[in-house]
């Protein structure tokens, strides 16, 4: 142990006489000693390590795994993540506009990182990436706010954080290119900020939560609902942890101008500049409500019985009985431990995104399907983020236990978690994975003509890329779509009038199907424009079209 030396406090020194700057130089490096030398901090600084190791080595094992098995890419919405992340910076057209207008933009600017380079975007790797750091970052936060409630014990923290790193979906889910672990991850983080500022009362974990909640508002439109459920916590922590007025004005101010009006306001600026609305995200096509009205079969949606039933299944389906049942027992405990406490209410509202889907599921604004509910998977992943706040819980619940059986239970929880994962893999109950295959086959169609355009068509393609993202996925630098521009001219219009006067050589229509004729085939099919045009492929309700030299 470092021996330091007794100094007065800085301020005393300064204020007594002229202190010089060696004696400056030496009472703050005791102080950092000080500070180092501290156990407690040591030992929160290398648990946050050791969960940081072990989620590193957890996530790429389990991408190497599906990543062998190919289920990294199979999500219908895998293949339109990653190529709006290669449109950015790579094709035909490049630039900010090829985010669109409809999906929140920041996954896609983290993955364009690395899906410029076509073996990371072909392979799915480019999100892999993205989704496995966005893992390890959330198991280390979710540690670190269970280590806020009980500092002096670390065994619940290592528990909270097993109970989200060994969920065998989460494992999957963290291996493919979606975007809720990086909205997972800043969720944490704005979770985690407010619990430290309730704790500390020091604002620079204010100004980093609504941070973390800004961009956690750039990931998914659930972290909208979140940054208004953290607004409403942040004058309620202000007032129980001794702030004034005044003071309270100004930090709910500060979190609500960062942490939700900037992104807000920016996103329906950025869609008024592109979509020419600023609720284009809202209501424009391919939106969700556009995408809604055209489904008839939901039943789920106006039930609040098979909502319930839906929505519950897919919990379970995701966590398992016991994660479910001991998250459940943990928000008892949690609610008589803290007793609506300041640093208790970022926590339960991180747990009302639940409710929150619930209400949208309900109202018809996004589709679940579980069976027996339903008879088929659909956005299981929408109970996935139950893991974050069940994580919290039963941490808290390990921690809230005698001293003697803390790390009796804390190993028992990490076993448990372990065999239940191990389980799930051998028995091939994953139902993320289940969705992917399901995915995979109704996609076979599209799989057979992307094959067909990648080996035996050259120059530009003409395609709706809607509802056939899966054929344009392995030509997408070769294809004229709705977004494609000269200049400042998008040619689209023009091209469905006369591909040839865009350059276009092929052209893709989608005739029939699931999804009905495309936009293609209702422009093009058997008009002029087509005409010295002839047909390379046919098949599955598409047909292939080459314009003779």
């Amino acid at each position: 142990m470092t021996t330091i030396p007794s100094q007065r406090p800085l301020d005393e020194v300064r204020a007594d006489s002229p202190a010089s700057l060696t004696q400056e130089i030496r009472i703050r490096h005791a102080m950092r000693l000080r500070r180092r030398d501290d156990p407690a901090k040591r030992r929160a600084d290398r648990g946050a390590l050791v969960v940081a190791v072990a989620a590193t080595v957890l996530a790429i094992t389990a991408c190497v795994y599906f990543y062998r098995a190919g289920r990294i890419l199979g999500y219908h919405d895998t293949y339109s993540h990653l190529e709006i992340s290669r449109r950015i910076l790579t094709g035909r057209t490049t630039g900010i506009a090829q985010l669109g207008a409809i999906w929140l933009p920041l996954p896609h600017i983290l993955q364009a990182l690395f899906a410029w380079n076509t073996t990371l975007y072909t392979t799915g790797l480019a999100g892999s990436i993205v989704s496995m750091t966005a893992y390890v970052a959330s198991s280390v936060l979710i540690y670190r706010i269970i280590r806020v409630y009980r500092p002096d014990r670390v065994s619940p923290a290592y528990a909270g954080a097993a109970v989200f790193m060994l969920g065998a979906n989460m494992l999957h889910h963290q291996s493919t290119s979606m975007d809720e672990l990086p909205f997972y991850a800043f969720a944490l983080a704005a979770t985690y900020g407010l619990v430290k500022w309730a704790d500390t009362r020091q604002a620079t974990y204010l100004l980093q939560a609504s941070l973390a909640s800004m961009l956690a508002m750039l990931c998914r439109y659930e972290g909208w609902f979140l940054a208004g459920m953290l607004t409403l916590a942040v004058p309620i922590i202000a007032r129980r942890t001794g702030h004034s007025w005044p003071d309270t004005r100004g930090l709910t101010g500060t979190f609500a101008a960062f942490g939700l009006l900037t992104s807000s306001g920016g996103w329906m600026l950025y869609n008024w500049m592109i979509a020419g609305s600023p609720l284009n995200f809202l209501t424009g096509p391919n939106s969700s409500a556009d995408q809604m009205a055209r489904r008839t079969t939901d039943v789920e949606t106006g039930s609040i019985s098979k909502t319930l039933r839906a929505y519950g299944g897919a919990l379970l389906a995701d966590h398992g009985l016991a994660v479910v049942g001991l998250a459940a027992i943990g928000l008892i405990v949690f609610l008589v431990g803290e007793r609506l406490s300041a640093r208790s209410l970022p926590v339960l509202a991180l747990g009302s995104i639940m409710p929150f889907f619930l209400y949208t599921i309900f109202r018809g604004q996004a589709p679940i399907g579980m069976p027996p509910v339903n008879e088929y998977v659909l956005n299981a992943r929408f109970a996935l983020v139950g893991a974050l706040p069940a994580a919290v819980l039963i941490g808290y619940l390990v921690s809230r236990l005698p001293r003697r059986t803390t790390v009796a239970a804390s190993i028992a929880v990490v076993l448990g978690m372990s065999v239940l994962t191990v389980s799930t893999f051998r028995q091939d109950a994953l139902v993320s994975v289940r969705e992917v295959t399901d995915d995979l086959s109704a996609q076979q169609d599209q799989a057979r003509v992307a094959g067909f355009l990648e080996a035996h068509t050259t120059g530009p393609i003409l395609l709706d890329l809607v509802g056939n993202e899966r054929a344009a996925f392995p030509v997408l630098d070769r294809v004229v779509y709705d977004g494609t521009k000269i200049g400042r001219h998008n040619v689209w219009k023009q091209a469905l009038r006369s591909p040839r006067s865009v350059g276009a050589q092929v052209v893709l229509m989608r005739g029939g199907g699931p999804r009905g004729a495309d936009e293609v085939f209702t422009a093009l099919h058997g008009m002029p424009a087509m005409a010295g045009a002839r047909v390379i492929y046919e098949a599955d309700d598409y047909t292939v079209y080459q314009f003779l030299s």
